[in-house]
């Protein structure tokens, strides 16, 4: 079967949020502390922030995988400003991005990555950022394969420990 990407838009939320928590019960999984909301709160505060902040605004984009009448990806991209002794003044974020488990390996992820980086750079943008948990290998191999470097690690210090 075949997919397209083509921009999200409101009628996309109830199947991005399916999306969404397949990915935090996922990474919530490799990494205790990745602590996502529960079901239900998760998906509300989630969806808010994809209606409030995301879904039509300038400094945002989603794109979405659709095949058929099935949503089997989705990636966020994100217009971020650096801080004021940084240049250049803006860079591209990808906050999220999922592929369905049946859809991984036929090209969805890369295509969905594709249209964050045309978004990115028709608005100037020269760089996107993104995170990678470091307890998921296949993950970072990917991000690599899409062309990716190391730049900076994302450090943890729990405050409770003793």
């Amino acid at each position: 079967m075949e997919y397209r990407v083509r921009q999200g838009n409101e009628d996309d939320v109830p199947a991005m949020l399916g999306l969404w928590r397949e990915m935090m019960d996922f990474h919530a999984e490799l990494d205790r502390r990745f602590r996502p909301l529960p079901p239900l709160e998760g998906e509300q505060a989630w969806e808010k922030h994809l209606r409030e902040d995301v879904l039509g605004a300038e400094s945002a984009c989603t794109f979405v995988a659709e095949a058929g009448d099935r949503l089997v990806g989705m990636i966020v991209g994100l217009a971020c400003d650096v801080y004021p002794v940084f240049q250049p003044e803006q860079y591209g974020l990808v906050s999220d991005m999922v592929v369905a488990p049946d859809w991984r390996r036929r090209g969805v992820g890369r295509a969905l990555f594709d249209s964050v980086k045309t978004w990115s750079s028709e608005r100037g943008m020269s760089h996107l950022k993104l995170m990678v948990a470091h307890a998921n290998p296949v993950s970072q191999a990917f991000w690599r394969a899409m062309g990716c470097t190391d730049y900076m690690d994302d450090m943890w210090f729990e405050l409770d420990a003793r």
